[in-house]
């Protein structure tokens, strides 16, 4: 079962691929601690762009969605997530820019100031060479596992609207433990180090929970119960991990 998990294969090579390329920026001192901590925090912005874009993939293409083809306004939830969505952003950056600017390490002015703020952090040093390859992560999750297994038939577009939180969720209290170890252990490569290892760990397990897949059915077993089935959970568990 773990083998499955954590090894490299077909499907998560692109996950080891950006993993060794963030440890090699690091040991090369092309990026700093700091850097991916950055990295992961606007990671956020990418995974919402990407999620407008499978809703609106499912809205057009999905065949859940046939039956709402009459109406107008079917694009409407679009807006709403990027409403939602947006609210949500502005909110985390606010709480994020207070945390750097405790931490010390870059000068970031009022946390009000989101444009001014994210402005900063797109021109630190080292930025321009992990971005790309985060927003290359995703892109190619979206084509290998959205675009060409057509999971736009899977979803519905209320599905979508949030399932992005559990991802950043996860994203959010890893990027709050960096801050926390940073400013304990004035470590900033050691934490960048812990960082990419444990956002590798976390991507490894959601990776792994697709169709068919063993590690899938073994957690639907046991979270299954006489109110919610093993296939219903099945659903649930790709919905949330998607």
């Amino acid at each position: 079962m773990l083998r499955s998990i954590f090894f490299p294969t077909r499907n998560n090579i692109v996950l080891w691929i950006t993993t060794i390329y963030l440890l090699m920026l690091l040991y090369l001192g092309k990026i700093s601690g700091l850097t991916v901590l950055f990295v992961y925090f606007l990671e956020t912005i990418i995974i919402g762009l990407f999620n407008i874009v499978k809703i609106y993939l499912v809205v057009k293409l999905g065949a859940k969605e046939k039956n709402n083809s009459k109406y107008i306004f079917k694009y409407w939830i679009i807006l709403f997530f990027i409403f939602h969505y947006g609210f949500f952003v502005g909110v985390q950056s606010i709480f994020g820019f207070t945390l750097f600017e405790i931490e010390g390490s870059v000068d970031i002015g009022e946390p009000f100031h989101l444009i001014e703020n994210y402005t900063k952090l797109l021109s630190f040093e080292g930025i321009q060479y992990a971005l790309p390859v985060i927003f290359f992560n995703h892109m190619s999750w979206f084509v290998m596992g959205f675009l060409k297994e057509k999971k736009y038939h899977f979803f519905t577009a209320h599905e979508m609207l949030f399932k992005p939180y559990l991802r950043i969720f996860i994203q959010q209290f890893v990027v709050i433990i960096s801050v926390a170890l940073m400013l304990l252990t004035q470590q900033a490569i050691l934490v960048g180090i812990i960082l990419i290892v444990l956002r590798l760990f976390v991507d490894l397990s959601l990776e792994a929970i697709k169709v068919n897949s063993k590690f899938l059915d073994y957690l639907a077993e046991k979270m299954s119960d006489e109110k919610t089935s093993k296939e219903a959970m099945k659903r649930q568990l790709i919905v949330f991990t998607e």
